[in-house]
């Protein structure tokens, strides 16, 4: 027997956060708020960005097991998965910004699957997995999504080079010091402090991690009067009231955990200046305005704009006229989706001077209901699972979910974000620094906590003054599908761009695919729209240039690249700091499978740099002998009749002719010397020092020629390269799961159910057969994705089988 105990279904916590705002007609529309609303609209159906979010198995790892993810790609704007196919990087980064795991997914409608198997070689430590669509690169990193791990390794100590353990004490201590180390920083309402009005302030008490903590204190003035009394609420957050006089010093003193008090300054006080203070019920939103900005400041304006958006799309701009230096405005909450709700106040002449973000929470998160049941075939027992998917009006919603379920103690290495937080709230902060839920699920009134919270954060998704501008953003990257090869060619002996110069792609690895391009006038060439599966062997070929040179590849990366580790509230210290009694070398350990560079494919050169290289153009060279190639192309060489003296007159052989090698063997000169150029790449010349590395024979200088290589025409200079293709995903292992001692109070948590494709239909429902588990007595099951209509739905529960 078992029974369903605990059913959290998120999207019922989401409905209890209504605190928001909605635009009415209490402003009248004019031609300052349109330009401004169709600008942004400009803005961001140019930029057209996508959001991904990871569905993971469970939250920590350990190597040998395996990470399973779900992929959703989503319009940034209305959440409704991504239409057709698009690219889908994945990566798992260590703390020294090292790729350990790359994957190229396909997405097909918004939805891809895939795995990440963890080597034994991995060091234990801190991760981020990090997922974007190609298209988000235009965006900028910061919008990427991003999710912390901590992957731990039994054998780590036992292989950890010498290098790593001094890393990791560095990265503990770092660590310890931000642990530490506490701040307190504070928010005025609307972003200025501003003299003769009550201003609302926020603030946040926070250690170096970006943690809450605790504090309490008070404003005094410069009198050293208490104005104000602060203590913060949930995660470190609080807000207070102070209307400060025109000339006035203010300061904070503020004691966090009980320590001693701290002194901390205030915003600047500005003398004049806007304040913008919002307020909502159930079913409308307060915008109120106050200024005391006279004519001759710059920034004075009778005339202000208000402008109300969701995600970059418009929802309200109207202009309002300032009455006895304030104006209200009230709006209706059913204009606004569920998400966050940006409001700017602008002068006359587009200048911001005053922000707020709101959380709206329309209760629209989907709701997925399980019922579970068992059955029998045979001897076989199975777990059936039906769900039913329906929106907040109880109406069937088609959508793309996926589900997982885990023995153990659930969650002891952390747990991820759903899905319903990430894409209405953190997405869209600038700076969110862990899981929302940390601070709503903690609150009495999770409606005050969000509106704190906001108050302490930004927009980050564009900068209003390029909107204003009428600047667009630019679009550097495509989102096609496919794999591309890109990059540049370049002449190293002039250091030049090559313009209009065939470049060609071979695919090898069984496929002996051939393809053809030109670069353009700035010496960029490009192989798009390419479709193969796994890591595929390729080599990217050009004619040498004029005089024999090869030119040189400068490649493109399809992925982001560049990584920075940030120190955060989900950092654990690193446990691994010293060598293991059963340590012993491994080459392998921790080492990146990219660190791989491209090889050039030429006659191997052995013998260290030559004083001297002539490459022997195949298509220009008039000489008929090598003898006639030294003759008229090489320096520091004495001709004696028919010898050829690279030192002086003496050498204890008896002759002082340098020597001459074919493919790093001694031949005789007569043979050397009467070769034709065409069969010849290169010619190297070495003396004095150089020639070093030849023992004896090479006192009197090496010549040595290389003969064209098998494959390298002598037309064509080759790189070898490793082509990034797309990942071809496992499955989950589905056959009768047996999981011998594993017990809810085991220190374990193992991946029992993963289920990355479930689809409910027109009537929203969708049923599972799994086999049933006979080892665990509790597991945990997360159930999450997006409907069709761009809403997302969460749920989790857990189930113990008695």
């Amino acid at each position: 027997m078992f029974s369903v105990m605990g059913v959290k279904i998120f999207w019922m916590f989401f409905i209890t956060l209504a605190f928001l705002f909605q635009p009415s007609p209490a402003a009248d529309d004019d031609d300052h708020g349109s330009v401004l609303a169709a600008n942004l609209h400009s803005y961001t159906e140019h930029l057209a960005d996508h959001k991904v979010f990871l569905h993971l198995d469970k939250s920590g790892y350990q190597t040998g097991q395996t990470i399973w993810f779900r992929a959703y790609l989503v319009d940034a704007v209305s959440h409704r998965p991504a239409a057709g196919m698009n690219n889908i990087f994945v990566e798992l980064l260590g703390t020294d910004g090292k790729p350990m795991a790359i994957r190229l997914l396909l997405a097909r409608d918004g939805v891809a699957k895939g795995d990440i198997r963890l080597s034994r070689n991995l060091p234990e430590g801190n991760y981020v997995l990090r997922a974007y669509s190609a298209w988000m690169r235009n965006s900028g990193e910061d919008n990427f999504f991003t999710s912390n791990l901590y992957i731990s390794n039994p054998s780590w100590e036992n292989m950890i080079p010498r290098i790593d353990i001094f890393r990791n004490r560095i990265f503990n201590w770092r660590l310890g010091r931000q642990e530490s180390s506490y701040d307190v920083a504070f928010f005025p309402e609307g972003g200025n402090l501003v003299a003769g009005t009550v201003n609302r302030v926020a603030f946040r008490a926070f250690d170096g991690l970006g943690r809450g903590h605790d504090a309490k204190g008070e404003i005094t003035d410069g009198s050293g009067n208490v104005v104000a009394v602060l203590e913060t609420g949930v995660q470190g957050i609080g807000v207070f009231n102070l209307e400060p006089v025109a000339g006035g010093e203010y300061r904070a003193r503020v004691s966090v955990n009980g320590d001693r008090a701290d002194t901390y300054e205030l915003p600047q006080l500005l003398e004049e200046g806007y304040v913008l203070r919002a307020d909502q019920d159930e079913k409308r939103i307060r915008l109120q305005v106050f200024a005391n900005v006279t004519a001759q400041n710059p920034l004075y304006s009778q005339e202000l704009i208000v402008v109300g958006h969701t995600r970059g799309k418009p929802r309200y701009a109207g202009s309002h006229l300032l009455s006895e230096g304030s104006f209200e405005v009230e709006l209706d909450r059913e204009l606004f989706p569920s998400g966050i709700a940006h409001f700017t106040i602008f002068t006359a002449d587009h200048i911001p001077v005053a922000e707020r973000l709101l959380f709206v929470d329309r209760g629209d998160a989907l709701h997925i209901a399980p019922e579970v049941g068992i059955s029998s075939d045979g001897d076989d027992r199975f777990m059936e699972m039906s769900l039913a998917v329906t929106d907040k009006n109880g109406h069937p919603v088609e959508g793309e979910f996926s589900l997982s379920a885990v023995s153990g103690r659930s969650g002891t290495n952390g747990r991820q974000a759903g899905i319903v937080p990430y894409l209405l709230f953190s997405s869209d902060l600038e700076g969110m620094n862990g899981d929302p839920l940390v601070y709503l699920e903690q609150a009495d009134d999770r409606a005050d906590v969000a509106d704190m919270l906001l108050m302490t954060y930004g927009w980050r998704r564009f900068n209003w003054d390029d909107v204003a501008a009428g600047v667009l953003p630019e679009i550097r990257y495509s989102g096609d599908p496919g794999i591309t090869v890109a990059g540049r060619l370049r002449d190293p002996s002039k250091d030049e761009v090559i313009s209009n110069y065939p470049v060609r792609l071979r695919i090898r690895s069984g496929h002996d695919s051939l393809y053809e391009a030109v670069t353009d006038r700035n010496g960029y060439f490009l192989f798009s729209g390419l479709f193969y599966k796994g890591e595929v062997a390729a080599e990217l070929s050009s004619r040498r240039l004029p005089g024999n040179y090869p030119p040189e590849f400068e490649l493109t990366l399809q992925s982001a690249g560049k990584f920075e580790y940030q120190l955060g509230v989900n950092t654990r210290r690193h446990e691994v700091v010293a060598r293991g009694d059963n340590w012993s070398r491994d080459r392998s350990a921790g080492r990146s499978p990219y660190a791989r560079a491209p090889v050039r494919r030429t006659a191997p050169r052995v013998y260290g740099t030559p004083d001297q290289t002539i490459y022997i153009d195949y298509e220009t060279f008039t000489e008929r002998t090598l003898f006639e190639v030294l003759r008229n192309r090489a320096s520091g060489l004495y001709f004696d009749g028919n010898q050829i003296i690279i030192r002086g007159p003496s050498s204890i052989q008896g002759s002082n002719e340098a020597r001459f090698m074919l493919d790093g063997a001694f031949v005789h000169r007569d043979a050397f010397l009467s070769m034709y150029p065409r069969e010849v790449e290169r010619v190297e010349i070495f003396r004095g020092t150089s020639a070093a590395i030849f023992g004896v024979r090479g006192g009197t200088g090496v010549i040595l020629a290389y003969t064209r290589r098998p494959g390298y025409s002598g037309l064509e200079d080759v790189m070898e390269l490793s082509m990034l293709g797309y990942h071809e995903a496992r499955e989950f292992y589905s056959d009768r799961i047996t999981l011998p001692g594993v017990r809810s109070g085991d220190d374990v948590e193992a991946t029992v159910y993963w289920e990355p494709e479930i689809v409910t239909g027109e009537k929203g429902r969708a049923g599972l057969r799994l086999p049933f588990s006979e080892g665990a007595d509790r597991l945990t099951f997360t159930i999450q994705g997006i409907g069709r209509n761009g809403l997302p739905g969460y749920s989790t529960f857990t189930l113990d089988i008695e």
